[in-house]
């Protein structure tokens, strides 16, 4: 059975990167021996996701340092226990850990994959393009999240196509008796973290239109992060004086209490690698409306039959489609309709395969 580890920075945050990354160690524990890294983790420890008993947790580190600081201070610890548990492949999810994990493997008999869990097209400072470089010009396999961006690392890195493999989230099944088809609340929903990338300064402008013209609406927010970014938009929907139909909901565990009661779901996002989110709506019946960011929207949902996709980053124009679903009935109950047209490409098993199969070639 091959061992194999799947490594994360900080599994202790909330994320797509965080969800799939125990997924998918989750998963392949059925097949391999897994070990899922976390190089550090909160001082609490506390992960809200659940791990399978198969696969084995290790952490280097409690508490909260620089990257920077991790790199000199626990590179050695993830050697030393590479080479000790004969680890034969690594995952690096997403570009943080691509520096630790090439200087942790150099002159070692094993095999470096990088997966990269956000678009190509936004470079989020320094650091991350000189770890983005490490992973496509030395590890021997990168991941996409789409097609699209596996032609761009192709065509940015000057490395071959061959060597980036693009591999879809996948969505996990429910049972479909949680599912109404026929759902007439008017509740629209967002789940994110507040984060720059998650466009809320955006979200307030829209909020500030279309709830100022339907006092019946309400509109939830799922999630944490930056405090500074929360506060904003709490101010910008006071300003509005839409604050009272805007609820908090924090981080809530589980999409079957975060979905269910919904009509619509809104994305504000910059830019995304594949938003588990319009997935996870999806699979609620939710029909969306998101700006047609990179990377990923355009590949789930289809434009004017299951939502609607709108030029970045026209405020004014996701308004009018929001109020156009917000004000007929028929036609949310039409996009729910088809909200799973597309859905195949994200199954499980065919997803799972693709993975396998890389393990087995590289």
């Amino acid at each position: 059975m091959k061992k194999i580890a799947i490594v994360r920075y900080n599994l202790s945050n909330i994320g797509g990167a965080e969800k799939v990354a125990i997924n998918m160690a989750n998963e392949l524990s059925r097949y391999y021996d897994v070990r899922l890294m976390s190089i550090l983790l909160n001082e609490d420890g506390f992960i809200n996701y659940d791990i399978d008993p198969n696969v084995q947790l290790v952490n280097f580190y409690r508490g909260n340092i620089r990257i920077r600081t991790a790199i000199l201070k626990l590179t050695k610890k993830l050697r030393d226990y590479i080479k000790r548990e004969k680890i034969e492949i690594v995952f690096s999810i997403a570009p943080l850990t691509n520096i630790m994990i090439r200087l942790a493997t150099i002159g070692l008999n094993v095999k470096i994959v990088f997966c990269d869990h956000h678009s190509l097209e936004f470079q989020d400072g320094r650091s991350r393009k000189i770890q983005r470089y490490i992973g496509a010009k030395y590890f021997d396999k990168i991941v996409t999240l789409t097609e699209e961006d596996r032609v761009k690392y192709s065509d940015k890195y000057n490395v071959s196509i061959e060597k980036v493999k693009a591999i879809y989230n996948w969505i996990d099944d429910i049972d479909s008796n949680e599912i109404s088809l026929e759902n007439n609340s008017k509740k629209i929903i967002t789940v994110g973290r507040f984060h720059s990338q998650k466009g809320y300064d955006y979200l307030a402008e829209v909020a500030i239109k279309v709830l100022s013209k339907h006092s019946d609406w309400h509109w939830d927010i799922y999630g944490s992060g930056d405090k500074f970014i929360e506060q904003d938009l709490k101010n910008r929907l006071v300003q509005g004086r839409v604050s009272a139909q805007v609820d908090f909901k924090g981080n809530v565990k589980g999409t079957k209490n975060i979905y269910p009661d919904h009509s619509i779901y809104v994305m504000t996002s910059r830019f995304e690698g594949l938003p588990l989110v319009l997935l996870e709506a999806q699979q609620y019946n939710l029909p969306i409306v998101s700006f047609s960011c990179p990377t990923g929207p355009s590949e789930i949902v289809e434009n004017g039959v299951n939502g609607f996709l709108v030029d970045c980053y026209d405020t004014d124009k996701m308004s009018e489609k929001l109020l156009k679903l917000m004000e007929n009935e028929s036609l949310r109950h039409s996009f729910s309709a088809h909200a799973k047209d597309n859905m195949d490409k994200f199954d499980k098993n065919r997803i799972l395969n693709q993975w396998i199969e890389l393990i087995e070639t590289i």
